[in-house]
């Protein structure tokens, strides 16, 4: 009798353990399957974010480009006025769009005649040459240029856009 004990506790205990290995190996494989599971829905997830995100950035910068057109357009007063217009020009919008920061304009042959900041001194007929630059060169091609966006000092993201003027109706008596 205690040989026979002996021999159902060894199978028991074979039993017990290939048991407890299938359940192990089972709650392994179940853990392994669900972890790929919540990471692809974690992706799927940050991905219809980073979509939202990049929708409303773009509505954003459509509006503020639309706004910055407005000023653009060609003067109708006399040349002796134009920079005068502008200048009040951009004042307004830096009133009416607390997004932008600097306003700049610059003339026919790339050299800039007016910047109005929030941040810095406003500079009328610096002439600094921009005709090389791809905020000169891009709009005059008939697009928006938009720089890469770039950090001032550390602080939140900034990005330059540019557009050319209008040109100025056919006939007109005023230069641009």
């Amino acid at each position: 009798m205690i040989w026979r004990g002996s021999l159902f506790r060894k199978y028991a205990v074979l039993f017990v353990a290939l048991v407890s290995g299938a359940l192990f190996t089972s709650g392994l494989l179940e853990i392994y399957f669900s972890y790929q599971e919540n990471k692809e829905a974690l992706v799927t997830l940050q991905h219809e974010k980073a979509l939202g995100a990049a929708a409303s950035i773009e509505q954003f910068v459509k509006e503020v480009e639309r706004q910055i057109s407005w000023t653009t357009q060609p003067s109708i007063v006399a040349p002796a006025a134009a920079m005068e217009q502008r200048r009040a020009d951009y004042f307004r919008l830096l009133r009416q769009v607390p997004a932008i920061t600097e306003v700049s304009y610059l003339d026919a042959q790339g050299r800039e005649q007016l910047r109005v900041s929030r941040l810095a001194m406003d500079v009328v007929g610096s002439g600094t040459s921009y005709a090389t630059d791809p905020r000169f060169r891009d709009p005059k091609a008939g697009k928006t240029y938009f720089s890469l966006v770039y950090f001032r000092k550390e602080s939140e993201p900034y990005i330059t856009i540019a557009l050319a003027g209008a040109a100025p109706p056919p006939g007109s008596r005023w230069p641009r």
